[in-house]
């Protein structure tokens, strides 16, 4: 069996150590099994309307959550702690501007300016690239006419786009960011703090450490479950659906682990 010291997480004894997490966590993890089935459902049922901008935008943000949230439940099944603290901050990061379009449809325009600001901004990356056959892709791509293009386009046009704190504030969802967003923002920045991760502080002396964990396993499932919970809810009402009541039973289920594992 190739062990974890040679092959890390992609040896077999990882896979072993999946079966040992789920049967450590089967509680948690059935549960995140059966809100996902939920949420899943959910997602089938709602017809997709091309003409509603706002509507479609909702639409998408939630399946990527979804994904999202559907990945990091795999790779907490193996201990990937600080991998799983980065998918959780990317969900967050979709879960405020998807709440925040649901409340306020009007901020569409800054969704979009947001995608104009970025598309601008990646463009005029690529032409300050040093390597030699970089340069002459962009130069087979007309990156730099496109670019000029790009620029003249939106030149009378005073953009809008939003700060991750700015959609937070405006999907009233504040306490949300300053809770969940900025611990998670170390480990995708990889901060000091963040690596904490890899220490090892045993009795006898500290050292770098590889390999699963479970340290923080269900903080990290939580704020996956609260923002499934927002997510599905606003898409739900953004499609003139209530579903408060069945996600309320799911909220009520968390209450309990959260005696047992907080």
């Amino acid at each position: 069996m190739s062990k974890i010291e040679i092959d890390g997480f992609l040896s077999e004894e990882s896979e072993k150590g999946r079966l040992n997490f789920n049967q450590n966590y089967q509680d948690i993890f059935d549960f995140s099994k059966e809100l996902n089935q939920f949420c899943m459902k959910f997602m089938r049922e709602q017809k997709i309307d091309w003409e509603n901008k706002q509507q479609l935008i909702i639409k998408t943000l939630h399946i990527r959550i979804l994904e999202n949230f559907q990945a990091v439940f795999l790779i907490l099944e193996r201990g990937m702690m600080p991998q799983a603290k980065i998918l959780t901050r990317a969900m967050l990061e979709t879960v405020f501007i998807l709440v925040a379009l649901q409340k306020k449809p009007e901020l569409v325009q800054n969704y979009l300016d947001q995608h104009e600001e970025g598309s601008k901004r990646t463009l005029k990356a690529f032409l300050q690239f040093k390597n030699e056959q970089l340069r002459a892709q962009v130069k087979e791509n007309k990156i730099e006419e496109n670019y000029i293009a790009k620029k003249n386009k939106l030149k009378e046009k005073e953009l809008n786009p939003l700060t991750p704190k700015q959609w937070a504030v405006k999907a009233e969802l504040e306490d949300f960011y300053s809770l969940y967003y900025t611990i998670y923002s170390n480990a995708i920045h990889s901060n000091l703090s963040a690596l904490n991760d890899h220490m090892d502080e045993s009795e006898k002396e500290p050292n770098l450490s590889f390999g699963p964990s479970d340290e923080f396993l269900y903080d990290v499932l939580k704020c996956g479950f609260s923002i499934l919970f927002n997510a599905t809810s606003h898409t739900a009402l953004a499609h003139g659906i209530d579903i408060a009541k069945q996600l309320d039973n799911y909220a009520k289920k968390l209450k309990q682990f959260d005696k047992k594992y907080m």
